[in-house]
């Protein structure tokens, strides 16, 4: 009877032997996704420990900074912002700021009669209308800046929830003040102006307390527009060494470099609240994966998806894979361990922030940036499926090469007043910058590109040079031409050395007018 019954079982498996063997199949195959998500729950675990136990802050509770004391003028900013009425050129456009020349310098800007955008010719009698209907909305912003506190109260912790429209708040006023500056500068009357330009140059400030990379970012830029105004205003005659002294304090008081660890912090906390969002659902794991596609261009997309996507009813069945059969099965299996992943990389990059603080060199960190990304992006076809965040690796890691751009242009703006302090006081250059010490700089400026001094000589012909060695290390002797492979003169980033422009020959003014 017992031999019977096997006999009949083994019938039935012969009969079933397909059935069977796709059972087996999804029994493996699930035991896999099993086996792998254990694997990354443990080892996950076992790391965030490990982290805590160094003091490092992963709780959006250790990452908030305790309330500053003092009025806080950030939320009347943001207010106010809005209330900034569109005229015939503001906000939409606004004046030329030093336009480099082939050679490296610059064009005076607010010398100029008129400037024509988009074959469009606008007037300074056009600007000056637009300031004015708006003067009494630019004065409330720039009382509520000066407040002691600026904090826009963002909380990395919503993760892909978080919202961002402040950001465009201080890029938005960096022109509405700019402008006016330029204006001011047009009329003859620069020190009407003086605090339209400390307001501009403290827009950086309004980010700060952010936390978040992106935030970074975006004061880098401010700042780099507020470094092209300084120059700008240095150009006009008539500045008081108090007048002088109060722009350069205005600079004195930013910071790039000082707050890389703290976004890179923030960045971990926007992490862990995204992987924690993603555990909840599959369309929440949907919508952080996936949400910025349109933004992406196809060659961001893998190779079988392009493929997929050019086959007829392809689009369709590429989203149904990759989010109805792709996004479950790597929140099962691979969540946890794509999390340890982008913790292991955000945790290296924090450590190269710190070491960019103490070192102030992107010649020195740029080499080991360069190996983190590589270590990180070099990914096999199983890494692929378990790694989607990295996409976020170099993003990031750019923020250090941004920052030390900021910092090293600070450096360059502050000697440059300096100098010109120098100039209003002795009535010529000084033959060195130590020249300067300590009557109107601490000490001599870093040039965070190699973490020197900025380079200086005195011009026999009148005037100086001053620059920093630029991106790749190497001192040209103040060489502001393009590298071979580099077209965009534009870029003062682009030239072979960084150098701190000088005003624009007679000659390279008229061919700027006539283009």
């Amino acid at each position: 009877m017992d031999h019977q019954w096997l006999r009949e079982i083994g019938a039935w498996a012969q009969r079933h032997k397909t059935l069977l063997g796709a059972f087996s199949l999804a029994v493996v195959v699930m035991g896999f996704f099993i086996v792998e998500h254990a694997r990354g729950s443990v080892s996950l675990a076992r790391y965030k420990r490990a982290l805590s136990a160094r003091g490092e802050k992963l709780s959006a509770r250790e990452f908030r900074l305790l309330p500053a004391s003092g009025e806080n003028g950030a939320p009347e900013v943001l207010v106010a912002a809005t209330e900034l009425n569109a005229g015939v050129i503001l906000p939409n456009t606004h004046p030329p700021r030093m336009v480099l020349t082939p050679a490296g310098h610059g064009v005076i800007c607010f010398q100029q009669v008129e400037w024509v955008e988009n074959k469009v010719t606008n007037h300074w009698e056009q600007l000056a209308e637009d300031l004015e209907a708006n003067r009494a909305t630019l004065k409330r912003i720039a009382g509520a800046m000066a407040k002691p506190v600026l904090d826009c109260e963002f909380d990395p912790s919503l993760g892909p929830r978080a919202r961002f429209p402040h950001l465009l708040v201080p890029k938005t006023l960096a022109h509405w003040f700019g402008s006016s500056v330029q204006l001011g500068l047009h009329e003859g009357r620069p020190r009407e102006v003086v605090e339209d330009l400390l307001s501009e140059i403290d827009l950086p400030r309004f980010l700060a307390r952010d936390g978040i990379v992106i935030s970074e970012l975006v004061r880098d830029a401010v700042g780099g527009v507020a470094t092209v105004d300084t120059w700008e205003a240095l150009q006009a005659d008539r500045w008081t060494d108090d007048d002088l002294a109060r722009i350069q304090q205005a600079w004195e008081r930013q910071g790039f470099l000082t707050n890389i660890v703290r976004a890179l912090e923030g960045e971990r906390v926007f992490a862990q609240c995204s992987y924690d969002l993603m555990r909840k659902s599959n369309e929440e794991t949907e919508g952080v994966l996936y949400g910025m596609e349109a933004f992406l261009g196809a060659e961001d997309r893998p190779s079988w998806e392009r493929w997929l996507r050019d086959l007829p009813g392809g689009e369709a069945t590429a989203d149904f894979l990759k989010k109805k059969v792709y996004c479950p099965l790597w929140r099962l299996a691979w969540l946890d361990q794509d999390q340890l992943r982008y913790l292991q990389y955000l945790e290296q990059l924090i450590a190269l922030g710190r070491q960019a603080g103490r070192e102030q060199s992107l010649r020195k960190l740029a080499p080991a940036v360069d190996d983190l990304i590589l270590k990180f992006e070099s990914r096999g076809s199983y890494d692929r499926l378990r790694y989607p965040s990295v996409m976020s690796v170099a993003t990031l890691s750019r923020v250090f090469v941004r920052a030390m751009r900021a910092e090293t242009e600070r450096s360059l703006v502050l000697t440059a007043i300096a100098l010109k302090r120098y100039q209003v006081r002795h009535g010529e250059a000084p033959q060195s910058l130590s020249a300067l010490v300590p009557e109107f700089l601490p000490s001599v400026p870093v040039d965070y590109m190699d973490g020197g001094s900025l380079r200086y000589r005195r011009q026999p012909e009148g005037g100086f040079l001053l620059y920093s060695v630029g991106e790749d290390g190497k001192d040209d002797g103040g060489d502001a031409s393009l590298p071979p492979g580099k077209t965009n003169l534009r870029m003062i980033w682009e030239r072979k050395d960084m150098v701190w422009p000088a005003p624009a020959t007679a000659d390279e003014a008229e061919a700027y007018q006539k283009n």
